[in-house]
């Protein structure tokens, strides 16, 4: 820190930018409030029935002298103003005097804000409740744990992204790699099957779906109320166009049916 060497023979040339300095390295100690942060009780200021004594507190970047008295539900800064009579016979405001105290008006404070502040030696002890060296060990092993933990996550790594199955850019969070292939459809319908004996050849037909290279997918589904006059049916397809397909049939049992098919066309290229 910064020293002034005051004791030295010929005179020590007292001035007002000596006095400068000092106010200036006093000022320096206000930066240690921060260890304890804003609103907080440095020392003093102990409650007794509908009093408060006198301590000192840390507001907005300040070390501040307070001023005890009647407990009060706002608190708030104070600033007296001093004049002293220079060399020249003239009065100048000199010495300003900064404190909180029991007060309301602008700036106002709530005193509920203010918490008391403790050593930092006592962190470890106020967490765990207790200050004996296996808490300390404790502690001192669940820091490493998380430590080896945070070095597991990536820079820039999200919580809980959503992954979006329809995302095709590549660079954003809700990407998904490595998704299974996708089938084109080209056409989906229901064909109506006209009832037929032995064997059967009907043309199923639809818009032009610009190729014949195409799988037909498809199911014969019952839709009369005796199954068991429509189960008895083989059925393939042959002759695929752009804009139709047969189907070739078989009825084994001689009933009359009640079907239809439920197709997809799905391109093989």
């Amino acid at each position: 820190m910064n020293t002034i060497d005051f004791n030295q023979v010929g005179g020590f040339p007292m001035t007002t930018n000596i006095l400068a300095k000092l106010q200036t390295a006093f000022s320096v100690f206000n930066a240690l409030g921060n260890i304890v942060g804003d609103l907080t009780i440095i020392s003093g200021c102990t409650v007794t029935g509908s009093t408060v004594s006198d301590g000192v507190v840390y507001v907005n970047g300040e070390v501040l002298e307070f001023r005890g008295g009647v407990l009060q539900p706002k608190v708030i800064v104070k600033q007296d103003t001093e004049s002293l009579v220079f060399l020249n016979d003239n009065s100048y405001p000199s010495i300003k005097t900064r404190y909180v105290q029991f007060g309301s008006g602008v700036g106002a404070i709530d005193w509920a804000d203010f918490k008391r502040g403790f050593a930092t030696k006592d962190i470890v002890a106020g967490l765990l409740g207790k200050a004996d060296q296996s808490s300390f060990d404790a502690l001192s092993a669940a820091f490493v744990l998380v430590y080896e933990k945070m070095l597991t996550i990536d820079v820039g790594a999200e919580k809980n992204v959503q992954p979006n199955w329809t995302q095709a850019d590549d660079t954003k969070d809700d990407f998904i790699k490595n998704k299974p292939s996708t089938i084109s459809v080209l056409k989906k319908g229901v064909f109506a099957v006209a009832d037929f004996a032995a064997d059967s050849l009907q043309t199923v037909t639809f818009p032009t779906v610009g190729t014949n290279n195409y799988m037909v997918v498809g199911s014969m589904v019952s839709i009369g109320t005796n199954y068991d006059n429509d189960n008895d049916v083989i059925w393939m397809v042959r002759e695929k166009t752009n804009s139709s397909f047969k189907l070739t049939l078989r009825e084994l049992g001689g009933a009359i049916q009640n079907l239809s098919f439920e197709y997809m066309l799905i391109p093989l290229t």
